[in-house]
């Protein structure tokens, strides 16, 4: 059995990685602002985004784009925004998380698609071009944050990667699996020694010929109903006396641009040296990576083909609305198509690592949420206070990626045996 270690951006952030739209949304303005106040009082200021007639330089107090529009209306004078993406973003406030950006997109991109017969001056072309940039800009931003994250590791991300890399190779409990795939396992453990239980129950055979795996075992049957026997062994606490609850593999599958996970990749630092198994790690970066040089280009857009809405935009026949599309742009790469052979290739658990598993990523979530080989999902949720958590939030959005709502209330993991990421 294999497990997928599912990342997204709070995977990041418990790391203390400044990698939030917040944080790349206040720092362009910080920056932008901070150029316009170098610029003479009256003279004129533009970059890609936007241009301002005249500089209010001195007349701007603070770094934030709010401190920008008094200083604008105190010298009063005007900004233009060249980029209108950014213009929606900056305006609403309300825009919290990158699923929240990206369905920002999808919504102006179905806006755009409504209005191709009236005049609509935002249109596609634009759109495109604009949230290009954006993504220009995130990359930039991206780079910059983790090398300054590499160069700062100190004891408190020691600790941070203690205490995350015990919950990424944590042995496998099976009270976190859905009933189908415990069952399946509590029949393979009867099968692979149900010979030498009949032979050693009818003295067939000495007991001390058996592995130490195997006598632990059969001390512990009762005379009848092994396999039923073996399942409550499987769910006890003191499972792991008497199976292998390693996982075969781990892959992390990441869906942020940058390398946090690597941090990781050597499972002996995280095992108890005498352990005699380690799980093998694997790494997928479905989305891409800030390096230009490893030929996986970032995907930034939306991912909803099970939208309603989605079938119209296709048959529109026009590739433009189909260019930030994330299930095209996997084609771009062979990511997918190892993700596929390694969902295809056994039984897995998968466990969320910072991922809000929103809508802009349900035709990917959806295909490993709803396979038949997944045996498990555990989200592992931000603790925002004594009492306060996303557990919820998180299994609210999962919800939104499972068509058969039986499949979901048996293989995510009730929120008793969860616990939190950071």
């Amino acid at each position: 059995m294999n497990r997928i270690i599912l990342i997204g951006n709070g995977f990041d952030l418990a790391h203390g990685m400044k990698t939030s739209y917040k944080s790349f949304i206040d720092d362009y303005w910080t920056n932008t602002i901070t150029a316009i106040q170098e610029t003479p009082l009256g003279r004129p200021f533009e970059n890609d985004e936007i241009k301002v007639n005249n500089s209010p330089s001195r007349y701007i107090t603070g770094t934030t784009y709010e401190d920008l529009k008094r200083g604008i209306n105190d010298y009063k004078t005007t900004i233009k925004f060249k980029n209108i993406f950014l213009k929606e973003l900056t305006d609403k406030s309300n825009l919290n998380n990158w699923v929240d950006v990206e369905n920002e997109y999808y919504f102006h991109l179905k806006k755009s698609f409504q209005d191709t017969k009236s005049s609509n001056e935002y249109n596609i072309s634009q759109l495109n071009s604009d949230f290009s940039r954006i993504k220009d800009l995130l990359r930039q931003y991206l780079t910059r944050i983790e090398k300054e994250f590499d160069s700062n590791i100190d004891k408190k991300i020691l600790r941070i990667k203690s205490t995350i890399g015990n919950k990424i190779y944590h042995p496998y409990k099976f009270k976190d699996f859905s009933e189908d795939s415990l069952n399946q396992r509590a029949e393979l453990e009867y099968n692979s020694m149900k010979d030498n239980i009949l032979s050693v129950q009818a003295n067939h055979i000495s007991i001390d010929r058996l592995s130490e795996y195997q006598r632990n075992i059969i001390k512990r049957l009762g005379k009848t109903d092994h396999q039923n026997q073996i399942k409550k062994m499987l769910l006890s606490d003191s499972a792991i006396n008497y199976f292998d609850l390693i996982p075969d593999q781990t892959l992390f599958l990441n869906f942020n641009y940058t390398f946090t996970e690597l941090l990781y990749e050597d499972p002996k630092r995280f095992y108890n040296q005498l352990e005699e198994k380690y799980t093998t790690s694997k790494f997928n970066h479905i989305h891409g990576t800030t390096d230009r040089s490893d030929k996986n280009p970032m995907i930034f857009g939306f991912g909803d083909e099970i939208d309603k809405e989605y079938n119209s935009i296709e048959e529109l026949n026009d590739n433009r609305y189909l260019e930030n599309i994330k299930s095209i742009n996997y084609l771009e790469s062979d990511n997918y198509k190892k993700l596929l052979e390694f969902i295809n290739s056994g039984y897995f658990q998968i466990c969320i690592f910072g991922h809000s598993c929103g809508v802009s990523d349900r035709t990917l979530l959806n295909t490993i949420f709803e396979h038949d080989n997944c045996a498990s999902i555990k989200p592992f949720y931000h603790q925002k206070g004594n009492e306060i958590d996303n557990y919820s939030d998180i299994v609210r959005n999962i919800s939104r990626n499972f068509n058969d709502k039986a499949k979901m209330r048996d293989r995510v993991v009730n929120k008793t045996y969860c616990e939190s990421l950071n």
